[in-house]
C-alpha cells in the first residue's frame, strides 16, 4: 500500500510539535506516513519493521517517541489486547470502538455500539464520575479455535471505511422500511386519488434508495473485501421499526382508505421521524465519514418532508 500523509493529520501533528517545542524532522514525517498507511493494531516493532523498509537509518527509539507524540495529539490510540504488548491504532476521524479478542490466536474484531455507550454513560452519571477515557474488551475463543480450524488472517481494513459501510447499510435499511410501508399502502389503498399521490412518493423514495445503494457499492468497490468484514456498527433494528407509522387508524375492515391528504400526512410523519432519529443518532459519534452519512441522510429525509409539506399546502389551497 502506498504511503499517505493526509493534510489534516499532518497539520495536527505539526501543530503539536510546535506547541511542545519539538522539531519537525524527516524521520518523524516518515513514521507518520508509515503509520497512516498501515491498518490494524500495530506494535512499535511492527511500525519499526515497516519504516526500516524505506529507511534503515531510523531507530526504534525514534519510532517509539514519534508514536507517543501521535497518541498525544490524537492521531493514534494506544491499546492492549491481553498479551502484554502495547499496540497503536488509528484514532483521528475514526469512531471510538471496542474489541473482541481471541486469547488463543489473538484475532481481534472491532465493534461500536451506541447502546453500550449509553449504558456506560448512565453508570458514570449515577456515581457522579467525570469520565476521562474507557476501554471495553471481550476475551474468549473464536469459532476457528473452538473448532480446531486453522486461523487465517484476512486483510486489515480502515475502521472509518467499515463504519461508513455500516452507516450506509443502516440508512438503506431505513429507506427500505419506508418503501415497504408505501408499497403496502399503495397495494391496499381503496382511494384512487390517494394511490396516485403515493405513486409519486414511491418513485422519489426508490430514486433515493438507488443513490444510497450506488454509494455503498462505490465504497465497497474501492476496497477489496470490505463487504465481507464483520459488522462494526451494532444497532437495535427495533429502533428503526419504531419510526414507521401505524396504519391501523386508516384501516376499515380489511382495506385501507387514505385520501391524498392522509397519504401526504403519513409520508411526512415517516420522513420527519427518520430525519429526527438519524440527526440525533449522528450526534453519538465523533467526526467521521459515517457520521456525515447519517447527517446527509437526515438532511435528505427532511428535504423530502419539506417537499411533501409544500404539496400538501398546495392541495389544501385548492377550493372545494
Amino acid at each position: 500500500m502506498p504511503a499517505r500523509k493526509p493534510k489534516e493529520e499532518t497539520e495536527v501533528f505539526y501543530a503539536y510539535l510546535r506547541q511542545n517545542g519539538l522539531k519537525k524532522t524527516y524521520q518523524k514525517d516518515l513514521i507518520l506516513e508509515t503509520f497512516l498507511s498501515a491498518e490494524g493494531h500495530l506494535s512499535v516493532e511492527d511500525i519499526y519493521a515497516l519504516v526500516k523498509k524505506r529507511d534503515k537509518r531510523v531507530g526504534v527509539v525514534t519510532v517509539f517517541r514519534t508514536l507517543k507524540s501521535l497518541t498525544a495529539c490524537g492521531i493514534a490510540r494506544e491499546i492492549t489486547l491481553g498479551d502484554g504488548v502495547t499496540r497503536f491504532e488509528h484514532r483521528y476521524h475514526h469512531p471510538h470502538h471496542h474489541h473482541v479478542v481471541c486469547t488463543s490466536c489473538h484475532k481481534t474484531i472491532e465493534f461500536v455500539s451506541p447502546e453500550l455507550e449509553r449504558v456506560q454513560h448512565e453508570i458514570v452519571g449515577r456515581y457522579q464520575f467525570e469520565p476521562m477515557h474507557h476501554v471495553f474488551q471481550i476475551y474468549g475463543l473464536c469459532g476457528d479455535c473452538r473448532n480446531d480450524r486453522p486461523t487465517q488472517d484476512g486483510p486489515k481494513h480502515d475502521t472509518e471505511k467499515v463504519f461508513a459501510r455500516d452507516a450506509l447499510r443502516m440508512a438503506i435499511d431505513m429507506e427500505r422500511k419506508g418503501l415497504e410501508l408505501y408499497w403496502s399502502v399503495l397495494n391496499r389503498n381503496a382511494d384512487s386519488a390517494g394511490r396516485e399521490v403515493l405513486e409519486s412518493i414511491v418513485a422519489e423514495e426508490e430514486k433515493h434508495l438507488s443513490e444510497l445503494e450506488a454509494e455503498l457499492e462505490t465504497i465497497q468497490r474501492q476496497e477489496k473485501g470490505l463487504s465481507e468484514v464483520p459488522t462494526f456498527l451494532h444497532f437495535n433494528p427495533d429502533e428503526l421499526e419504531r419510526l414507521v407509522p401505524d396504519l391501523s387508524r386508516y384501516q376499515c375492515d380489511s382495506e385501507l382508505r387514505l385520501d391524498p391528504r392522509a397519504v401526504m400526512e403519513l409520508a411526512m410523519t415517516l420522513e420527519q421521524n427518520a430525519a429526527a432519529f438519524f440527526k440525533e443518532y449522528s450526534e453519538k459519534f465523533m467526526e467521521t465519514l459515517g457520521k456525515r452519512i447519517f447527517q446527509r441522510f437526515a438532511d435528505a429525509e427532511m428535504r423530502h418532508y419539506d417537499m411533501i409539506s409544500r404539496r400538501l399546502d398546495a392541495f389544501l389551497a385548492i377550493p372545494g
